[in-house]
């Protein structure tokens, strides 16, 4: 157990030094053009938050964002900050914003890349890779590992946190949980692309102006102390906790490791997630649907991570020996008392389940582009929702350490064909900015 948790230790280490490296390569090549965008993106998003869901045959950009936010908006906000705060300390704050603000970079150029390459409404990372490179080999590798995260951090870590949540707050069994998830998830799941952006398109507003009311109840009374923890959070950000100093101290800190990979595990930008749900979009302009994922990041670190980082830091702060779920529960608790269990349980609940749809749409295309066929779809599903319905009593240490490598599967090639196609996603980017209009679909 020890070698895996030393190897776990190792990989996020370099998952977190590829995602840094490589976000910062972009941003400066695309000469913060993302980040430029921020607030037109957010902008847009609201706007399309406010009009609702358009009924029609295809699929709005608006609920293709929703979909991919809800597939980013899951235990990583609660239980993921927590622990990145117990592993790096306050610091780990100021990684989650750095890993944001250039996953920003990676995520537009991702998204940008799927729309250029896709097939009609299939798309994702398995059909640029395969462009970047002249042959599907990386694309395997990353339609693998993809339909194995959509197991792991797609379901059963989610599943595992939102049963153990309402066991705590209500008293029902995990597998009860697991059965009414599994059930509602196979219910929406039926439905295919088209229903599952539609649920995404009505959840993610609720479940996150929820979440945001209650953690702006705990944080307004004591805004008074919000410019301390700024000061805290950077100062903290640039101790290393076991380092050689310097540069080299600061990358292999806990503070950097639990930062850059639970920002990346909450955002997702660069792993691949997103550009397989964008690429279903009616959108035909690949620079304005990239746009979509900018939004999508800040409004899940910048705006929802920070929140909950904000709520531990100011209550109950990194000494009372908590950790995970836990310590955010005990933070929670010091406004809410009692009810903190069930606030927290319905709202892990939502993210669960919502993070659960669009990671079986992400399985499911990885798995149609492998040529699983009709027969695979459902050998897939009833395998999918029978980890949904047996994942609250499955122990998911390993899991999620089997998940990290998973994901890294996904991570890598992602990347080596973001850079590899860095001068299409420049091209497109200026043409835009020069008012060229760019349209790829009919």
């Amino acid at each position: 157990m020890n070698i895996l948790i030393s190897a776990e230790n190792l990989l996020l280490t370099l998952f977190g030094i590829s995602i840094a490296v490589s976000g910062g390569y972009m941003t400066v090549y695309l000469r913060f053009f993302p980040q430029k965008k921020l607030f037109y993106a957010l902008r847009r998003f609201f706007a399309g938050a406010a009009a609702g869901d358009k009924k029609g045959k295809g699929i709005s950009s608006f609920s293709a964002s929703a979909a991919a936010l809800a597939g980013t908006l899951g235990t990583g906000n609660i239980a993921g900050v927590a622990a990145a705060l117990t592993s790096g300390g306050s610091g780990a704050v100021f990684w989650m914003w750095c890993s944001a603000v250039l996953g920003m970079s990676l995520k537009y150029a991702e998204i940008l890349l799927s729309v250029r390459f896709s097939k009609g409404r299939e798309g994702g990372p398995m059909y640029y890779i395969s462009k970047a490179f002249g042959n599907k080999k990386l694309s395997w590798v990353f339609a693998f590992g993809c339909i194995g995260a959509s197991f792991g951090v797609g379901n059963l870590a989610q599943v595992n946190a939102a049963a153990d949540s309402i066991n705590s707050a209500f008293g029902l069994p995990q597998l009860i949980t697991g059965g009414l998830i599994a059930c509602g998830a196979g219910i929406v799941m039926m439905g295919g692309k088209k229903r599952i952006a539609a649920a995404s398109a009505r959840l993610v507003p609720l479940m996150g102006g929820i979440y945001l009311a209650g953690a702006a109840l705990v944080i307004l009374p004591r805004l008074h102390l919000l410019p301390e923890l700024c000061m805290m959070i950077v100062s903290d950000a640039f101790t290393p906790r076991s380092a050689f100093g310097g540069i080299i101290g600061v990358v292999t800190s806990r503070a950097f490791r639990s930062g850059i990979t639970r920002g990346v595990f909450t955002n997702e930008a660069g792993l691949g997630s997103a550009p397989i749900i964008h690429a279903a979009s009616d959108e035909g302009n690949p620079v304005e649907e990239g746009l979509w994922g900018v939004a999508e990041v800040a409004l899940d670190t910048l705006v929802m991570c920070t929140m909950t980082a904000a709520v531990i830091l100011l209550t109950v702060g990194l000494n009372s020996g908590l950790d995970g779920a836990e310590l955010t529960l005990a933070a929670f608790s010091d406004v809410f008392g009692k009810g903190a269990a069930g606030f927290l349980g319905i709202a892990t609940l939502l993210f669960a389940f919502s993070s659960l749809l669009t990671w079986s749409w992400c399985g499911e295309s990885a798995l149609a582009y492998l040529d699983g066929g009709k027969k695979g779809l459902i050998v897939y599903r009833i395998l999918f929702l029978s980890a949904a319905f047996f994942g609250g009593v499955i122990p998911v240490q390993t899991v999620l350490a089997v998940s990290d490598l998973l994901n890294f599967y996904m991570c890598l090639p992602n990347l080596l064909a973001i850079l590899r196609l860095q001068k299409l996603v420049r091209v497109e980017t200026d043409k835009f900015s020069h008012g060229t209009e760019i349209i790829y679909r009919n």
